[in-house]
């Protein structure tokens, strides 16, 4: 049975390359047109060849929705059903401890985390206390077993939908597009055309590109969404 985020990685990588197609398409066609610009035939043309790539990338983002809703949802049961350790006596009296103090430096945490990378549970607590305590750094990344707690994987899949709409709707890096935007709104003038995102081949590739999860953390969060 295929791993939920394989077939994740099958489809986005199905996608990009049928969305490359079309736009290779339209590219070489208004290149083709180049020549004839500013008469009647250049624009009638290029509407012709804008209205072909518009429906075709309109009706692959059709299909392809229910590809990728199919893929989170099972992300989303799989690690709705994962069991979670639970901590041992020592492990919980340390929580407890952290949590009832009103002040805690950075040393007490760390040397917590040291103490508690057996379980990830007890690390994401962890990681809330250092929060609300001020301190900006998380503690998931000590877990000794590279589990993702659930709440922490079902951000994760929260996060991929909205990023892989971002992917979805544009063939061109988020950052490019708001650097443009930022350009345009300080300064005015023609901007100079974005640059496309590179093509994927890899599970590791793609799975950088659309959400920026790499290493220990797409490691961690495959583990919590692939099921059994």
């Amino acid at each position: 049975m295929i791993k939920n985020t394989d077939l994740f990685f099958s489809r986005a990588k199905e996608f990009q390359n049928k969305r490359r197609e079309i736009m290779d398409t339209y590219e070489k066609r208004a290149a083709q047109l180049e020549d004839a610009k500013g008469s009647k035939y250049f624009t009638d043309e290029m509407k012709k060849a804008t209205d072909a790539r518009d429906s075709a990338l309109s009706a692959l983002k059709d299909e392809y929705r229910e590809y990728f809703r199919i893929s989170l949802d099972g992300m989303a049961k799989a690690n709705g059903s994962r069991g979670m350790t639970p901590p041992t006596d020592e492990e919980l009296r340390l929580v407890q401890l952290l949590k009832m103090k009103d002040s805690v430096t950075q040393q007490e945490l760390d040397a917590a985390a040291n103490t508690l990378k057996g379980n990830s549970t007890c690390l994401a607590i962890l990681t809330e206390i250092a929060h609300k305590q001020g301190f900006v750094r998380g503690y998931n990344n000590y877990s000794e077993n590279k589990e993702m707690p659930v709440d922490v994987a079902a951000e994760h899949v929260k996060s991929l939908a909205g990023w892989l709409n971002d992917f979805m709707e544009h063939d061109t890096g988020r950052a490019a597009r708001v650097a443009q935007e930022h350009h345009a709104r300080m300064y005015g003038g023609e901007q100079a055309p974005l640059p496309k995102r590179p093509l994927f081949e890899t599970k590791a590739e793609c799975f950088y590109e659309i959400a920026r999860m790499s290493g220990d953390t797409l490691t961690a969060f495959c583990n919590a969404v692939d099921g059994e």
